[in-house]
């Protein structure tokens, strides 16, 4: 079991899931029905870019995606058994993740920001349910 902290404290933290990936996100991990679940906040994934730049050397960069490509949603659950690796971020990492994510963001007119990577809800498109109401529903379906 991934130990944790007591009060559930949000860190920057790095996971490295099951399937290979690696992910940098704002989590809390806590403990629910003895398992543990990672409550990640705008998880991004990282790809590594190697480029020759001559015959003797070699040039790495580092980017990042968004997690989920299609969806708007900003908050995510994994499951410990998809979990390999939990780890703080470096100091410069947290920098480089927190200058992608306001990179994203939009000053509007009146000093709102709003965020090109979510679009607004109403009870039209986009709002279909609360947590809790989701919640039940993934319980449901997953003890069946």
């Amino acid at each position: 079991m991934i130990t944790y902290a007591k009060h559930e404290e949000e860190f920057y933290g790095v996971v490295k899931l099951s399937n290979g990936e690696e992910l940098l996100a704002k989590i809390i991990l806590t403990e629910e029905e003895g398992e543990t679940l990672a409550f990640m906040q705008d998880p991004v994934g990282i790809q590594v870019i190697n480029k020759a730049v001559d015959e003797n050397k070699m040039m790495k960069a580092m980017g990042f995606h968004k997690w989920m490509q299609l969806s708007d949603e900003e908050f995510f659950i994994i499951r410990e058994k998809d979990i390999i690796a939990v780890a703080s971020m470096s100091k410069e990492v947290v920098l480089m993740y927190e200058t992608f994510l306001t990179s994203n963001d939009i000053k509007l007119d009146n000093s709102e920001v709003r965020t090109k990577r979510r679009t607004q809800i109403d009870n039209v498109k986009g709002f279909l349910g609360k947590v809790d109401q989701a919640r039940a529903l993934f319980e449901k379906i997953y003890n069946n």
